[in-house]
């Protein structure tokens, strides 16, 4: 019995530095996809600093997501197009349709004041326009079940 579970916490030990190496591997992805910068990282949690985002977090953990804030109630357009960027270094998602679909629900959100989500290939993306302390607007990318990142 203690061989047994020796084993596992053996085989657990390991595990961890390969989750760490594929979060530091999907970061890198979101650098080169995105052009954003890596500001930080506190275990599965990455921040990025992007000129289009005021909050860039991805959380490596399954499922894998992103968040994206803004201090804006309107961001700028190059904010739709960095989240099909991150859709695409997250799940593979086509850039231009996750870019699509987040500026669609961002002006759902602000006609209706509520939340609105959407599926876009690989991940789906749920916005809000609720404030979040100093943040105006949010958007959560999320890689459902089976994606695979960086698929074209």
């Amino acid at each position: 019995m203690l061989r047994i579970g020796l084993v596992a916490l053996a085989g657990l030990a390991a595990a961890a530095p390969a989750r760490a190496d594929a979060c530091a591997a999907l970061a890198g992805r979101f650098v080169t996809t995105t052009g954003a910068a890596l500001a930080g990282r506190s275990g599965s949690t990455v921040a990025f600093g992007a000129a289009d985002a005021d909050l860039m977090l991805l959380d490596c953990r399954i499922p894998r997501q992103v968040i994206l804030r803004s201090r804006f109630a309107e961001p700028n357009r190059s904010t739709f197009v960095l989240i099909g960027l991150a859709a695409k270094a997250l799940a593979g998602a086509r850039a231009e349709e996750a870019e699509t679909l987040a500026l669609a629900l961002h002006r759902s959100v602000r006609l209706s004041g509520g939340g609105a989500s959407g599926r876009a290939g690989p991940v789906e993306i749920a916005c809000s326009a609720a404030p979040a302390g100093e943040f105006r607007t949010s958007c959560l990318v999320r890689a459902l079940r089976g994606s695979r990142a960086g698929r074209s």
